[in-house]
């Protein structure tokens, strides 16, 4: 994802359902009570949506957000209020807690995460001191903490070849391990990249650029890959698209090959920014973020909306 002052923009919407939003925190007094999964929200159709507006998606700047396999809780990304970081909100006798900070976050320092398939682990970008004595960092660099037990470990920054200190950046995760995340390392193809590094023995391997298949002289970042690496969905400022950052997809041929990228279309794409990808882990809804009203919100669609994209051999 780029830098957060420039996804600042105007007003429009293309394709979106609307929705007022209210204010940008909730106290413990006033929080809605909310039952059943996807914090107890209408499920949305073909047609993009506000996820939770007012509750979740406010007046601040909400980003990435993932749910637990199980339902048992949500994490998203909120900035721009008194709630910066990584926020997590618990099913706890039935009804959904008021959202707190998770316990791995470093708070303003956080944006980018992606809880992997096994529902206990969570990849985390941040800006945050490598050494509490030390000055946040200038890049990104990709962390890891796992859940036990309903708590969260210390964050444990990623190692080389996967690290680098030139912003990597939007970790997501295959169902066997493969770490898929974009950078602005050397050597890249363009001013974005997006790579992949495969676990092997507990261990990431050479990181791989995805090549021109993906990859081109602008920026391609926040990629969202399925768990059986079927599917690539990312965003890019190519031209050709609706506007500054527009979603593409891309699926895997049997050699292992990608389709050639294809844009989504004015249904998720503006000419503002779209970024920050995810399917929930039940596969029914794509989850995204958009600013088109000029906030950065948090929408919601029927997953279904994926397979208007997939080629005709692959579904023979």
């Amino acid at each position: 994802m780029k830098a957060l002052t420039s996804r600042r923009l105007g007003r429009i919407c293309l394709g979106f359902s609307t929705a007022v939003l209210i204010g940008a925190t909730s106290g413990p007094e006033d929080f809605p009570v909310l039952k059943g999964p996807y914090l107890g929200q209408k499920p949305p159709g073909l047609t993009p949506e506000v996820f939770a507006p007012g509750i979740i998606s406010t007046d601040a700047s909400e980003g990435a957000s993932s749910f637990a396999h199980d339902h048992s809780f949500y994490l998203f990304a909120r900035a721009r209020s008194d709630e910066n970081g990584i926020l997590i909100t618990e099913q706890q006798n039935g009804s959904w807690s008021q959202p707190r900070l998770a316990a791995f976050s470093a708070g303003k320092y956080d944006w980018d995460f992606m809880l992997a398939p096994d529902g206990e682990t969570v990849f985390v970008a941040s800006g945050r001191p490598t050494d509490p004595q030390d000055a946040p960092l200038q890049n990104y660099r990709i962390w890891v903490s796992r859940r036990i037990d309903h708590d969260w470990s210390a964050p444990r920054l990623l190692p080389p070849p996967v690290n680098t200190g030139q912003h990597d950046s939007y970790p997501s995760v295959t169902a066997d391990g493969a770490l898929y995340f974009f950078s602005r390392r050397d050597g890249g193809l363009g001013l974005g990249d997006i790579y992949r590094s495969r676990a092997v023995g507990g261990n990431y391997t050479e990181v791989e650029n995805l090549g021109e298949a993906i990859n081109t002289p602008y920026h391609e970042v926040d990629p969202y890959i399925a768990p059986d690496e079927s599917y690539l969905i990312f965003c890019s400022d190519r031209p050709g698209g609706y506007g500054n950052d527009d979603f593409y997809i891309s699926f895997r041929n049997a050699d292992g090959s990608w389709t050639e990228p294809q844009n989504m279309g004015p249904k998720f794409n503006t000419p503002h920014h779209e970024y920050i990808p995810n399917v929930t882990p039940d596969g029914k809804y794509f989850f995204f973020t958009s600013n088109p009203n000029g906030d950065r919100n948090i929408y919601w669609v029927d997953a279904r909306v994926i397979d208007e994209f997939r080629p005709k051999r692959m579904d023979q």
